[in-house]
């Protein structure tokens, strides 16, 4: 199937018409993520201070509402981020305020736990994300502790044509591979605010060969699609990441 310039744009328009509408009746879900460079060394100590001091914070702020997930995960493949947090809330609204409501609560309860970790992962990369398509939640699938994700730069004037064909085009083929239990999830992640990042595209699985092999199926795939060109004229340049989850909320 090939889709012309001309219909790519009018069904985008479509498209970025109905997400305005949703938005107007009920708020986005959104997921904060901190992408830490640390002491090597010392990252250890850093995913011990994250289970000890800041998940118990976080998860203050599940039961306070403010929250629905948060994680904490270890560089395995990839660049120069070494550590990746991550907080998950129903709307931009909530995020922000358990997100201060979770830094007092750390300068009260355990400030030094707080230097410790920030001694250790100094400097970081803010994004904020909302979801733009993914798999359906499977309770009764297995547990995956490693994650794929896929951070890529963005022509910002044709985006929208992208997460288009991600939805009409791509997302059959993430489904095909989630259906044949290669992955254990996947989701396509659009920038709402931070770095030049434009969109994330994750899947999940058991062990890192699993998710390693998913990425020649699914790279494979999406290039013997018709639409892959208009795909890649938007959305071009990519950096590519494994990581290990060390503690995760659910």
């Amino acid at each position: 199937m090939r889709i012309g310039p001309s219909l790519i744009v009018t069904l985008t328009a479509g498209l970025v018409a109905t997400a305005a509408s949703a938005q107007q009746t009920a708020p986005l879900a959104v997921t904060a993520s901190t992408y830490y460079r640390c002491d090597i060394p010392r990252e250890g100590r850093a995913d011990t201070l994250y289970q000890q001091v800041i998940a118990p914070a976080l998860e203050r702020q599940v039961k306070a509402g403010h929250l629905t997930a948060y994680g904490f995960s270890s560089h395995l493949i990839g660049g120069g981020w070494r550590r990746l947090a991550y907080m998950v809330s129903p709307s931009i609204d909530h995020l922000m305020a358990g997100r201060a409501a979770y830094q007092d609560d750390l300068d009260k309860t355990n400030p030094k736990g707080q230097a410790e970790f920030d001694a250790i992962c100094g400097s970081h990369d803010d994004y904020i994300w909302q979801e733009g398509v993914a798999s359906k939640d499977n309770p009764s699938a297995p547990a995956t502790t490693y994650t794929y994700s896929r951070y890529t730069s963005c022509d910002m004037s044709k985006e929208g044509e992208a997460d288009l064909i991600m939805e009409t085009a791509f997302a059959p083929i993430m489904n095909k591979h989630l259906a044949a239990g290669h992955i254990g999830s996947w989701t396509w992640l659009v920038h709402y605010l931070g770095g030049p990042v434009r969109r994330v595209l994750l899947w999940t699985g058991t062990d890192a060969l699993s998710v390693i092999k998913a990425e020649e199926m699914i790279s494979t795939d999406m290039a013997a699609n018709g639409l892959y060109a208009a795909f890649t004229a938007a959305c071009s340049g990519h950096s590519d990441y494994v990581w290990h989850v060390e503690t995760a909320s659910r």
